[in-house]
């Protein structure tokens, strides 16, 4: 026994000392990728087990050189490449690896190119990009349309629903963005979509609710800039404008510009107190009526007058209520002599048939008709109208006393048309 240990002493300690020796060069080392050994015979036929990493000098990212029989087949499954959270390379730098998400197919396989902003392909297929929850891309679109500074700096509106894209699109509008989550929906708007200059974005529709003002989301959004409005021109339209005095409820200006479309309203006027009109509450109840009117907005009392076709009759459909600018007693004074001095009548006792020009200023429920109003109605004139009611009811609501009044005053002016009596437009 005491032979054999100066041998095992020379026979294996300096084996042992030369492990040692040699450990720190290849301790350091990590494999760039582990293949679990069920995937193994996988990927080496697809050849991947090493692939070349590639440091860029002034991105610091790392891009992946896939075998070109890999592309082939991610082609032929309609994939693209997208970027997901960055990882640490043995370097210790920061890479930014490949994934894949799903785009159109084309006949002719050609990629879609994002930066031109292509809707519909040579083909007649649409090119959109896939996006996933939390995409940063969605956030950065619509915050810019969401928030109120931004909407107003960039001038963009949200329109919700594809039947509202749709008068968007018929009205001319320029399109920036279309989000949605089934193609379905895009398929509805297709006749009307230009081909080039706004992007398409498909998004999960979970996504979509958490973004949309709507308890249920119509799952397609446009983000459109914002219109002239005094650009558009009804169709079938009668002598009649329509002036919105101080209606600060948007349900309630959707309502009225909803129904001056619908009766054929020639003008509408808003005054400086009445609320956006491109509102989010005010777009969903006129359901497309801006993009079928001809609105002036924002005009002070000043120039309103100016707007006025000549020979216009004023009408101001009257609630009791009158809105005042002082607490002064001498100008409250003034202001019952003023509206004293127009006359009320129930509106089926005016002849509007020979009118020819119609003024209506409609007031807002909470401040009720200006003092403004009543001072123009005195100076041209005008004539207060009444809706007689029962059941101790107090007022109608803003849009249904337009709807009563312009649907008689529209009566009246066919009637007296059939009649051989023509209405004369105005300069609109």
């Amino acid at each position: 026994m005491s032979t054999l240990l100066p041998y095992f002493i020379r026979r294996f300690v300096p084996l042992q000392s030369q492990q040692i020796r040699y450990l720190p060069r290849w301790s350091h080392r990590r494999p760039v990728r582990a293949i679990p050994a069920e995937e193994y015979d996988e990927a080496k036929d697809i050849q991947i087990r090493k692939p070349l990493i590639k440091t860029a000098e002034k991105e610091q990212n790392t891009k992946i050189n896939w075998n070109q029989s890999r592309i082939n087949s991610l082609k032929s499954e309609n994939e693209t490449i997208s970027e997901k959270p960055p990882h640490k390379t043995k370097t210790g730098k920061k890479t930014k690896p490949l994934s894949i998400s799903k785009v159109t197919k084309s006949k002719s396989n050609k990629e879609a190119i994002d930066m031109l902003e292509t809707i519909i392909d040579q083909d007649g297929n649409f090119v959109y990009t896939k996006m996933k929850n939390n995409d940063s891309r969605i956030s950065s679109i619509l915050v810019e349309v969401k928030s109120k500074k931004e909407k107003d700096k960039r001038d963009l509106i949200l329109l919700e629903g594809k039947r509202l894209i749709k008068d968007a699109l018929d009205a001319g509008c320029k399109l920036k963005y279309i989000l949605f989550s089934r193609i379905d929906e895009v398929q509805f708007i297709k006749p009307f979509l230009p081909k080039l200059g706004a992007k398409l974005y498909k998004m999960p529709y979970r996504e979509m609710q958490l973004w949309s003002d709507l308890a249920t989301n119509p799952g397609i959004m446009g983000i459109f800039k914002i219109p002239d409005t005094e650009s558009f021109k009804s169709t079938d339209i009668i002598p009649l404008t329509v002036i919105c005095d101080n209606i600060r409820e948007p349900n309630n200006l959707g309502a009225v510009l909803r129904t001056c479309s619908g009766v054929g309203c020639e003008n509408v006027i808003l005054t400086k107190g009445c609320v956006n009109v491109w509102d989010t509450k005010v777009l969903r109840s006129a359901s497309g009526a801006h993009f079928k009117l001809h609105i002036t907005r924002r005009l002070g009392w000043s120039d309103v007058k100016e707007e006025l076709p000549p020979d216009s009759m004023i009408y101001i459909a009257d609630n009791r209520k009158v809105s005042t600018v002082s607490d002064d007693n001498s100008e409250v004074q003034n202001l019952e002599e003023t509206v004293q001095s127009v006359p009320v009548l129930p509106y089926y006792g005016v002849d509007f048939g020979t009118a020819r020009h119609i003024v209506l200023i409609i007031g807002g429920e909470t401040e009720g008709i200006s003092a403004e109003s009543y001072e123009l109605a005195a100076e041209l004139q005008g004539v207060r109208l009444n809706v007689p009611l029962s059941n101790e009811v107090d007022s109608l609501n803003t849009g249904t006393a337009l709807g009563v009044i312009a649907f008689e005053i529209k009566r009246q002016l066919l009637k007296s048309q059939d009649e051989g009596h023509d209405y004369i437009s105005s300069k609109y």
